[in-house]
């Protein structure tokens, strides 16, 4: 037989019963059960008057030491077992004040395992205390501020998870106090070796590759022409994301850390004081976002090409247009060297800025792995900040077009042989360009610099991916240098840029100037479509004129390739050394070789 206590609002009941287990599904005491077996079997007595909120220190209950022969209260309130008569209850406590050998060795085992269970916990709680301990020294907290620290963030965490039913002005003006609180919140993320700064989406997927990579940069949203609104962002592949593919599943996330009441978080239910604690947290606990779970493993660097403003010294100013400027300057390398470089960088502007910083990254992106004598080499880019920096090699002898036109100012001659040795040069730079799947879009004789006679392409800008590139929507293009299936399908492929030189051939030969000059693009446009191509200027070879005309200035089917090209210009360079290529009927000769070699290259051989 058991005994029990329950105390059930102000009254304190003591239940008798034959089942243990019985008794402790039938009483609770709160939320949690009675207790043990062995509060179960001591002898307990109550006073039988009803324990209130007066008459609680009333109340008393015999210790395990009582004799035998002490009797309960008359008034108690044990209930009763119908069958017993009131001389038969104080034998029952003495019975249950008995116990066995077994009983001695339960309640033993009973403390033995209750005491394990306290030091285990003991040792838990020391080890919470140890580890939080060493995250406050990292995060530089002090045990002073920490309750104070504890009631502020209590308060704002009530902010942000109600956040979503502030007014509109309330939203309008966080945002506001945000946005020009930005700057220095852009000098803390320059503190973490894995931020990236207005690193373009474009890059993500070559620079994070495994799960669990992460990196910090900023983003902006155009608000009007005045306005932009700067995130910060949380780019990273999940460790675990919903996909058909390993493709998908590896696909880069952009998780956008909010900002409230000082407060940062990516989940609304885990704000932090700091991004410093929302990066700690991350990297120990996982996350989730858009199909996906994510933790923080590892962090990626700042790559080889990307570098801080603090590594650039910008010089004088080299030329200036409506949407940016060009500079002379310093680099500081990886290596600790220094390099002269050409520094590229937008003007800034809110509405312009979002769309030259994509523009800039892109000629970076397509130009950063070059290495060609005829292509201008990237050293990198500084993103850190704005205005946006593009370090070029310096490339001190100006334009081709600039160049052409001084020495016809100057009254320099350029011989025959120098003019097609600079459109040998362009044209090699074009086709390393292709067989890297390259398109240019823009080749002209303003976008060929020149170092010590040597050719090279620059301004990436407008550069895609090949074989073929369609534009979606009309945009402002330079019509004089395209061939006709853009001007009818808005279509760029390897052979446009292969027209567009032949354009840049005439650039040369007119000592730079424009071509279709005084003549309107919608003339110009009409007449291309209609076949009547560009006539190169009277000084120009014979051979040069004919190979033009029958392999460049004609439909994209007909068209030689770049290396094609270049073949036939680099032999009739050497014939003009030699003094061979206007004598002798060279030109009809040369016209029957070069149709049986573009013949030869029609058909693969």
């Amino acid at each position: 037989m058991e005994i029990g206590v329950c105390r059930q609002r102000d009254a304190l009941t003591v239940c008798v019963s034959t089942n243990f287990e019985e008794l402790t599904k039938t009483y609770k005491m709160g939320s949690k059960d009675i207790g043990s077996k062995e509060l179960f079997t001591q002898s307990l007595y109550a006073q039988s008057a009803p324990v209130g909120p007066k008459s609680k220190e009333n109340m008393s209950l015999a210790p395990k030491s009582m004799p035998a022969t002490s009797a309960p209260n008359a008034n108690s309130s044990f209930p009763r077992n119908p069958a017993s008569s009131p001389a038969t209850t104080p034998s029952r406590g003495s019975e249950l004040s008995k116990k066995t050998p077994d009983d001695n060795r339960r309640d033993g085992k009973e403390k033995e395992e209750k005491t394990m269970a306290d030091r285990g916990r003991e040792k838990e709680r020391q080890q919470e205390t140890t580890q939080q301990a060493t995250e406050n020294s990292l995060l530089g907290k002090t045990p002073e501020s920490g309750d104070k620290k504890k009631k502020e963030k209590k308060k704002r965490r009530t902010r942000i998870t109600s956040a979503g039913s502030c007014s509109v002005a309330e939203e309008k003006t966080s945002n506001a106090q945000e946005q020009e609180d930005f700057p220095t919140l852009e000098k803390k993320l320059r503190e973490f070796n894995f931020y990236h700064g207005f690193l373009p989406r474009e890059d993500l997927q070559s620079t994070l590759q495994n799960p669990g990579d992460y990196l910090l940069r900023v983003s902006e949203i155009v608000v009007d022409e005045t306005k932009v609104k700067r995130e910060v962002i949380l780019s990273l592949i999940p460790v675990l994301a919903e996909g058909k593919d390993e493709e998908e599943k590896k696909k880069v996330r952009n998780v956008v850390i909010k900002r409230v009441s000082n407060m940062f978080y990516c989940e609304q239910t885990r704000p932090f004081d700091s991004i410093t604690e929302l990066i700690t947290y991350y990297t120990k606990n996982t996350g989730a976002c858009t199909s996906a779970t994510f933790q923080l493993k590892n962090p990626i660097l700042l790559q080889p090409w990307e570098f801080h403003h603090s590594d650039v010294t910008v010089g004088k100013v080299l030329g200036e247009g409506a949407f940016g400027k060009v500079c002379s300057g310093t680099l500081k390398l990886k290596d600790g060297s220094t390099v002269e470089v050409a520094i590229k960088m937008t003007k800034v502007s809110a509405f312009l800025s979002k769309l030259k910083i994509r523009e800039m990254m892109n000629e970076a992106r397509f130009i950063r792995n070059f290495n060609h004598k005829n292509v201008v080499r990237l050293y990198g880019v500084a993103h850190d900040e704005q205005p946006l920096y593009i370090l070029l090699e310096l490339v001190k002898g100006g334009s081709l077009q600039d160049h052409m036109k001084k020495a016809k100012a100057n009254g320099t001659t350029v011989t025959i042989t120098e003019r097609i040795k600079f459109c040998v040069g362009a044209g090699r730079g074009i086709d390393y360009l292709h067989q890297n799947h390259c398109i240019h879009r823009d080749i002209a004789a303003r976008n060929c610099l020149l170092h010590e006679d040597v050719v090279k392409i620059t301004d990436f800008g407008l550069s895609r991916t090949g074989p073929c590139y369609k534009l979606r929507t009309t945009c402002k293009l330079p019509v004089k240098w395209l061939a006709p299936e853009t001007l009818s399908t808005l279509t760029f492929t390897y052979a446009t840029d292969v027209y567009s030189w032949g354009i840049t051939c005439y650039e040369v030969f007119a000592d730079g100037a424009e071509p279709f000059e005084n003549v309107s693009n919608a003339v110009v446009k009409s007449d291309v479509l209609g076949s009547k191509f560009l006539q190169m200027p009277s000084n120009t070879p014979e051979a040069i004129k004919k190979y033009l005309n029958h392999f460049i200035f004609v439909e994209a089917a007909r068209r030689a390739s770049m290396s094609m090209a270049v073949g036939e210009f680099d032999r009739m360079a050497v014939m003009s050394e030699n003094g061979t290529l206007e004598g002798g009927g060279a030109k009809q000769k040369l016209l029957k070789v070069f149709k049986k070699r573009h013949e030869k290259q029609s058909k693969g051989e």
